[in-house]
This record gives C-alpha cells, structure tokens and sequence, in this order.
C-alpha cells in the first residue's frame, strides 16, 4: 500500500479516548470537543482511520479468533501454551479465558469507534466535506454491525451500546432477537451511503478496495439474514431476503468484478494478496512488525517441526478425512510434513533445505510417532523462503523451505465470492425458489476448480447425489458442506466453520463426537496400510448443557462491573 490507515491514528486515538469523558461546557482547556473538531474532510478520515485500526487489532493475533476452534475443522495442542485454545475446543472455557475475553473486548473496541463516528460527525448538507461524512458514517455503521454480528453468535445477549458515555458495564443485555434487528439496522443504513468502488489510496490499492463497498455491506447483510433463519431464532422466512440480497451482488457482478480464481492455490497466497475474489478483506502494511501486521504466519506449523511454528491451529482428523480430494484439500493443508535444516554451502555461506519429508500418520519402526502432534496441519497462512531465508510471495509448496518470520502482509479474506456463491445457492433452496438452476450452477462453479470430481457431492448421510439431480433439500445441504471446504481452518473468516455448525444448531454433534473420540481409520493411500488416530483434546464437561454449551461464558471481568449479565437467558 502506498499509503495506509494507521496515518493519523495517534490523533484519533486521542480523540476516541476524549469522546468518552463528559467535556467542561464553561471552558474545556486542553481538551478537542469532537462536536466541533470534526468540521473538516481531514478531521473525518482520522476518526476513520481510528475505526480501521480496531478492526485490525480485532484479527491482528488469534486470541480473539479462539471460540472459532469449536468447528469441527480446528482442533489445537490439548498442551504447550495452547490451554485457552484447547479450553474453548473441548466446549469448557473458563469465564477467565483469554479467547473469551479478547473476543469480547477487542469488538466492543470496534463498536467504541464506531460510535465515536455516529455520535460526532454530522452531514450537513452544506458543507464541503458532506461526501466524507456521509461515507465516514456508513462505515462506522457497517463496522459497528461488523462487531455485534461476531459477538452475538459466540455471547448471545448482549449491551447495546450507542452513546461512548455509557459502556457495557452499565448497559443491561438485548435479547439476541433485538441485537440481530440492530445489526440489520445498522448495515441497511451502511448500504444506503456506500460507494460501490474508490479511486483513491489508502481506500483504493493494488486493484482492489480495501474500504467497505456497499455490495460488501450487502454480502454481510445476505449472512446475517441466514443466521436469523437459523439458530436461535429461526426465523426461516429470512432465507429468501438472504436469496434476495445475494442475487443482487451476482446479477450486478459486470460491475463490481469479482471472480473465482481458477488456481485454488492462489486463494490465501501472497502471491495473490489483492485479490477480487475477496469481497470483503482486512489490510494489513508491510511494516512487517507486531503492532500493523497479521500474525499468523508461524500459526500453523506444528511446534515439534523445529523452525519456530507455534502449532496454534491443528487439523481435526476426522474433517480431514470427508474432506474431498482436489485442489482445494492440497491448498488447505500440507500434503506432506517437512522439516528443514541450516547448512553452509561451499562458500560457507549458511543456507536452508528440506532435509526430511513425512506423511502426518506416520510411524517409526517402534510403533511411534514420527510427527508429535499426529493430526494434518493446515497452510493457509504458511509462506516459503528461498535458500537463504526470504520469504517467497507465491502459492504455498510444501517441497520449499518454510519461512521462520512470523508477521507479513496477509490481507484477511473475510468474505470471498465462492462463499457468497453458496449463500446465494442454500439460501434459494431453503427458500423454496421455484427455479433453482442458478443456484445449481453456482455450487457446481465453486467445485470445479476446487475437486477431482466436482459433479458428483457426498452428503451427510453418506449419499452421492449429482448437482444436476439435487432436489432442494439436498441441494441446501451440499452448499452448506460445501462452505465448510471452502473456509476450512481459515480462523478469520466472518462465517467460518463454526458459524455454520453454530446456525445449523450442529455444534452437540461435535461435541457428542469428542466425549466418543473413538479411533478413525487412516488410509495410506500409497500402500493402502490402515493407520489409527484421534483427537488430541478431551471434553471435561461431558454433559452437554444446552445454550450454555453452545455460547461461551460472558467475561468475568465483565459480570463483575455488569450484574446484568448475571443469571442472562441465553435462549433468547
């Protein structure tokens, strides 16, 4: 980026901060009023800008992103330092938890900004700097949206909290009903005021938009319906507006010009960084430290590797192994551990190679383990190097050394186009559209570049029906596993795996699964030899409990400056 949002966030943060504190009306010395400091189109970008930061902070490390490993795609080292991880996997978090209580907070920071913006700047029809306002507004509405959509799947109740004098330590709870109407209220007025393009940086880069279009406003807006046609509330009627919404982002797609990119590889490679197949992304600089950039390139590299991979994220076996055979399944996860070494080369210089490569169910001639951790490791968010260490911005190959940095520039993928493909395509059949041929032909365009055999989808119940030969209800449940492939182990995605368990009211199957942990069969497909597996991490709390199980505890350090959120029905 030749310019990027963290210009002026200093100020803004100062601001943020100054908005929250009742202000002098006789004689405020030393301090910005923000009623009239934002007068200006330079004034509005920096409140914007400070917006723009809480969104990063919110995905910048995996603290906040934890309650997504009850998926029944991640699974995490019941060991180490991953306790908080394997806590929320195993459906037993404390109400201390780092994950619960990073989510929580880190969006509520979101909301802070967002409010900072609708509380302060004005559109005044008159002025020069009206088009900022309108615009700066519209993105404080969709962010603000942003934060309650993620936080009422894993809370369910929740403080609704408009005016930055009051906080969610003072604010009783919404039903889950009323912070879903907010959410829709709040995009309704983003998709008004959006622009559907932008020409200039940092909002325009490399080809791609990295501000909030209205048509990504609309693509959030067509999950959020899904979701209330889901659990809790399932409200099933909003499976048409969710049809609806999308159809409308496909039908004026000549415009916007997202695609399916034909290389699966390419989909979270740095090679391919700004993308149009993504909808809806989160920028990151290329200052290549901890404080603006994305964390996660060590994330899934397993710790016992030996090249400094923290192993934050494991592969569930049994996901793993229903997942189909293709080009997305070699893009999602390794086809092969490795470990590498550091030798010096005939000048004496040091240099980096491959030195083993295994399968992940391998075993010595004892019986052992060959790799600790025994379970696939995903790549998403893994970068090559060279022989001499620097990083390789292409497709992940796993014959490469691995890059041993732990920061880079990944532009999170918060919503791609093959998803809301099949959005568009589950919402329509559970629906009951009448002609569902579009949507036919839109799963069968996100299979093509992604299986060995895209035509032909195992269902749930062991099935294969033919995409041509779907009845509806076939046809909404290939969509919905479908979305689970294409988002697999991609832990910052806005509906990630376990959303759509959490919709589909799926996550007991997950959880029953793991009290069970029986062994799964392992086929090696060289030899045909059957390996035994399973999980690493145990359920604790055997008995499921419900919606208590279901949504994570509220923070501790919340329920105690908050009575209100003690003794919350979370059914409603």
């Amino acid at each position: 980026m030749k310019s990027n949002i963290f210009l002026g966030c200093m100020l803004a943060a100062g601001l943020l901060s100054a908005s929250c504190s009742d202000f002098l009306t006789e004689d405020p010395k030393g301090q910005l009023d923000p009623k009239t400091y934002y007068n200006s189109a330079d004034a509005i970008n920096t409140a914007v800008y400070a917006l723009y930061t809480q969104v990063n902070v919110s995905q910048i490390y995996t603290n906040m992103l934890y309650p997504q490993w009850q998926g029944d795609d991640i699974t995490a080292n019941p060991g180490s330092n991953k306790q908080a991880c394997a806590e929320i996997d195993g459906f037993s978090a404390s109400n201390n938890n780092k994950g619960v209580r990073e989510a929580w907070e880190k969006n509520y920071k979101i909301i802070e900004a967002a409010n900072n913006i609708l509380n302060n700047v004005q559109v005044e029809e008159s002025a020069t700097y009206v088009a900022d306002a309108k615009e700066a507004r519209a993105q404080a509405h969709f962010w603000r949206a942003f934060a309650y959509y993620y936080l009422v799947r894993l809370y369910g109740p929740l403080p609704i909290i408009e005016d930055n004098k009051l906080s969610s330590a003072q604010t009783a709870p919404s039903t889950i009903e009323q912070v879903y109407n907010y959410i829709v209220t709040d995009l309704t007025a983003a998709i008004a005021d959006l622009p559907t393009s932008y020409t200039t940086a940092p909002k325009h880069h490399d080809g791609i938009d990295s501000y909030v279009t209205k048509q990504a406003a609309q693509s959030t807006l067509t999950a959020v319906y899904m979701s209330m046609a889901g659990y809790p509330l399932n409200k099933t009627e909003y499976y048409a507006k969710a049809a609806e919404t999308a159809k409308d982002v496909i039908d004026h797609n000549s415009e916007y010009g997202f695609y399916l990119d034909p290389t699966w590889s390419h989909v979270y490679s740095m090679g391919h960084n700004y993308n149009k197949e993504t909808i809806l992304g989160i920028d990151f600089t290329k200052k290549g430290d901890w404080a603006h950039d994305s964390e996660f390139t060590s994330c899934d590299r397993f710790e016992s590797l030996g090249d400094g991979g923290w192993g934050d994220a494991w592969g569930e076996i049994a996901f793993w192994n229903r997942f189909p055979e293709g080009a997305r399944k070699k893009a999602t996860y390794a086809e092969k551990i490795t470990y590498q070494e550091t030798y010096k080369d005939e000048n004496d210089k040091s240099k980096i190679r491959i030195k083993n490569t295994v399968d992940w169910w391998a075993l010595n001639a004892d019986g052992s383990k060959v790799v600790t951790e025994y379970h696939p490791m995903f790549c998403n968010f893994t970068v090559n190097c060279d022989e001499d260490g620097n990083a390789i911005n292409a497709p992940y190959d796993y014959t490469k050394p691995n890059w041993t940095g732990m920061v880079n520039e990944h532009r999170h993928r918060v919503i791609r186009y093959s998803e809301l493909l099949l959005w568009y395509a589950e919402s329509a059949a559970r629906s009951g559209a009448a002609d569902l041929t579009l949507a036919k032909e839109c799963l069968r365009q996100v299979r093509q570049r992604a299986c060995d055999d895209p035509e032909n989808v195992k269902l749930s119940d062991g099935t294969v029906v033919a995409i041509s030969a779907m009845t509806a209800e076939q046809l909404a449940e290939a969509c919905y596993i479908e979305h689970g492939w294409e988002v697999a182990g991609y832990w910052v995605a806005m509906v990630t795996r376990r959303s759509d368990e959490f919709r589909m009211n799926e996550l007991k199957k997950n959880f029953d699964f793991r009290v069970a942990n029986a062994d799964q069969d392992i086929v090696d497909p060289a030899d045909g030899r059957v390996y035994k597996a399973k999980e690493s991490v145990s359920v604790v709390k055997s008995t499921w409990q419900g919606a208590e199980s279901i949504y994570l505890p509220y923070p501790v350090v919340e329920v105690e400056k908050n009575p209100n959120l003690s003794n919350v029905d979370r059914t409603h």
